[in-house]
């Protein structure tokens, strides 16, 4: 198993509001990888919609991604390609 990490920042839309966590959570759970945003010394699973509102993620924020198992590389590569399509 890979972890995988990088540093993005949130350059489209309005952040992670309620829609789009929707629609990461949804991404996150077609990878095997455990997927973890961390923003302001917090964490939180992609898996999880309310874990990631309460990172309170706005336009500008810089947020550390985090993927570990084995598809850790693709799952990452589809985070990123979300959040640079974000609305």
């Amino acid at each position: 198993m890979a972890t995988i990490q990088t540093t993005i920042e949130i350059k489209e839309g309005d952040g992670l509001h309620a829609r789009p966590a929707s629609e990461l959570a949804a991404l996150a759970k077609t990878f095997k990888s455990d997927i973890t945003l961390g923003f302001a010394s917090k964490e939180a699973n992609a898996r999880s919609i309310i874990s990631m509102l309460a990172l309170g993620l706005k336009k500008g924020s810089v947020i550390n991604l985090k993927a570990d198992g084995e598809d850790s590389e693709e799952a990452i590569q589809e985070v990123i390609k979300f959040f640079e399509n974000i609305h």
